[in-house]
Formats: structure tokens, C-alpha cells, sequence
């Protein structure tokens, strides 16, 4: 049985204030042709789907448009809630869309959520977790576990495991292994200090598990737990990366085998350092269309206008800093602001709690602090 891995789409994200639906609708009709050409029998949408709790008319539409295309093809499309979604929005009328082949599992209800195929090789079951904070089991534990790991454990199926058959996990959580962290990026919004991470030993009866929450595609300790990245670049950080739809397919009980299928996104990325002379030269031409930039300038003396000079030849430049010993030497990297910038408030806020008491928040405070940052929200939107 073969499986498209997708998590991490963020419809409706924004680089920068540079709406971004458009590379989106590209990114996605790829997926479609190549669906058309692989002919999975199911797509895995790990989470994240909406880049905000309440999203944007253009997103909605782009989640319309490319489930109702899989439905149309016959292939049958898993949906899990990650955390920037809207959990309740997401789950809207998954009742009716089931009976079309679309599963979602929005909100959390004490339990994955369990949908079984077949194929030549006998059942497989599909497993559905959404994100999932401690306090989240408040409803249907006696007591609230302390850690992440603790509840990702205590909502997983455990004896109704079916382990002698194959089983296939949806998940978006931080999941380390052995201590080992997943390679970030700077467009994740995590947790201060990791208070989040769940280790990859917590899936090892599961076939394959198929996870979102990091933007970076990768295994994590095992090839059968992988994240499958995001589709499209979301900060200059991920810039040298490749993006890619990961294919795996499971045969019989214990057979799985994992090949990746890359994206090309309809406008690239870079990041461009150097003079003012050499930036304006023909040594940088190929990067005056096309592509989002993030552009440092070195000069050591005072420059007249750098930014708007820079602009007129680089219409898509988005970020831009100077770097040099001045710079350096006043305490600023040359783009430390726009790093504070992409800061979560729970960092920020953590680290003016800590910088004020001399400690760290603890993991209630900042569960606490997380579920009121979400409430203001969606409030605010």
C-alpha cells in the first residue's frame, strides 16, 4: 500500500508580509500530478494544515480545491490537526466528508482516531493524533499527565494495538530520539527549552509513523518515524534546503520501503551577502527575478540609501541587514532584530519571566501562558 507523507502546508502563511497562496496552489498541483503518476492509495496530512486557527478565505479555498481533486482521483486523504490549526474548524462536516474518503481527526477525543484498509497483504490500520498538549486529556483522564510524552502515551491505542498487522501513525509533535533533537528551522514555532519533545521510542509498535510539526524533512532514530518537512521554504533559514512529497510504501508485516519525490517551488530562495558594488554588479543578475531575498550588506563605511538602491534591482527582496564591524560591535548581528522578530510569544515572554525572577517558567506556566496565546488568537483574528 502506498502513501503520499505531507505535513506542515501552513495555507494562508505569509514570508515576510509576501503572500504566499499562490506558490502554494503550485506546490499542491505538483503533488496532484504527481499523484496522477505514482497512484498512492492514500494521502497523509499531518498538521498544520492552516497556517492560522482562524484562516484565510484563499486558504480554505486551497484546502477545498486540493481535497475535492484526491476525492475525484479515488484516493483517500488523512487529515490530523497540528498546532496552528484550528482544531473544531478543521473537523467541520468530517462526518460527510468521510463517506468521500476524507478522514479528519481535528479535535482530540481521548484516543486516536482508527480507520482500517486493505490490500493483497491483509488489514492496515491508520491511526490519527492530532497535536496534543497535557492538558488536552483534563476531559477524559483522572489524572493529567505532567509531560508531552506522558499524554502522546496515554492516547496512543496501546492493547487495541493490533500488532500483528500493519500499523500506520499520524502525529505532530516535537519527537526526539535518545536525546537526538530533529534539525529546525526558524519557521517552527516550538516550545521554550523543548518542554514538548516526545521520544521516538513511544512509536517503535507502530509500522510506520508519519509525523509533522518540523519543517525539515528527516528520520528521526528510525527510518519507519520521519517527518515529511514542509512543501514549500517558510523562512530564509530553510533556504539551501530541497522540499519533497515522501512516498512510503508497506507490503507485508514488517516490510517498508521510503523514497522522497521533490518539489519545485514556483519562486526560489536566497540568500545573497557581500558589497554594495558586488551586489549591484552582474555577479548577482540571476537573482533580479524569481526569487525571494534576504540581502546582508558588508561595507564597512556609512552607505546613502542602501536599501532603496538594493530594492530597484531586487523587486523580490523581502529582508534586508547590514553586517559589519560597526554593526558587530554595537551588539547587533546585523539582522538580530529581524531574529527577534520571528520569536513565538512564549519565548519572548519566557525569556522576560526568566530574565525577571531568575528562573525559567515551569511547564504548567507555560502551558498555562500557551493555551491563553491561542485564546487571544482567536479573538484577534
Amino acid at each position: 500500500m502506498k502513501f503520499f507523507h505531507m505535513a506542515d502546508l501552513h495555507l494562508g502563511r505569509k514570508l515576510l508580509g509576501e503572500p504566499l497562496w499562490k506558490e502554494q496552489q503550485d506546490i499542491l498541483s505538483q503533488v496532484l500530478r504527481m499523484a496522477d503518476e505514482e497512484k498512492p492509495e492514500a494521502v497523509l496530512l499531518c498538521g498544520d494544515i492552516y497556517d492560522k486557527s482562524i484562516p484565510s478565505q484563499e486558504a480554505v479555498g486551497l484546502l477545498d480545491w486540493f481535497l475535492e481533486e484526491m476525492s475525484v482521483r479515488g484516493i483517500q486523504v488523512f487529515v490530523i490537526s497540528g498546532n496552528h490549526d484550528g482544531a473544531q474548524r478543521l473537523q467541520f462536516a468530517s462526518g460527510i466528508l468521510k463517506k468521500e474518503g476524507i478522514h479528519i481527526a481535528g479535535t482530540f477525543r481521548g484516543r486516536a482516531e482508527h480507520i482500517m484498509l486493505t490490500d493483497e497483504f491483509g488489514p492496515l490500520h491508520v491511526w490519527m493524533l492530532p497535536f496534543l498538549r497535557p492538558g488536552m486529556l483534563r476531559p477524559f483522564a483522572e489524572e493529567i499527565p505532567e509531560t508531552y510524552e506522558e499524554a502522546v502515551k496515554t492516547a496512543l491505542p496501546g492493547a487495541k494495538l493490533h500488532k500483528e498487522e500493519r500499523n500506520v501513525l499520524l502525529a505532530h509533535q516535537f519527537v526526539t530520539a535518545g536525546g537526538e533533537r530533529p534539525e529546525t528551522s526558524d519557521s517552527e514555532q516550538l516550545s521554550l527549552g523543548g518542554i514538548d519533545r516526545v521520544d521516538a521510542s513511544v512509536f517503535e509498535a507502530f509500522d510506520y509513523v508519519a509525523l509533522g510539526h518540523i519543517h525539515r524533512p528527516q528520520k528521526i532514530g528510525n527510518v519507519k518515524i520521519r517527518y515529511a518537512g514542509s512543501p514549500l521554504k517558510y523562512s530564509f533559514s530553510e533556504w539551501k534546503q530541497t522540499k519533497f512529497v515522501t512516498v512510503a510504501e508497506l507490503g507485508e508485516k514488517g516490510t517498508l520501503s521510503v523514497r522522497k519525490l521533490p518539489l519545485e517551488p514556483k519562486t526560489e530562495m536566497a540568500v545573497l551577502k557581500d558589497t554594495m558594488e558586488a551586489l549591484v554588479s552582474d555577479k548577482y543578475e540571476r537573482y533580479r527575478e524569481g526569487y525571494y531575498l534576504s540581502v546582508v550588506v558588508t561595507d564597512e563605511e556609512i552607505l546613502e540609501h542602501p536599501m532603496e538602491r538594493l530594492r530597484k534591482i531586487f523587486p523580490g527582496m523581502l529582508e534586508f541587514a547590514v553586517e559589519n564591524r560597526r554593526s558587530r560591535s554595537g551588539g547587533i548581528s546585523g539582522s538580530a532584530e529581524l531574529q527577534c522578530l520571528k520569536k513565538t510569544p512564549l519565548d519572548l515572554f519566557g525569556e522576560f519571566y526568566e530574565k525577571q525572577n531568575g528562573i525559567p517558567m515551569s511547564d504548567a506556566e507555560q502551558e498555562l501562558l500557551q493555551d491563553i496565546i491561542e485564546s487571544m488568537e482567536e479573538v484577534g483574528s
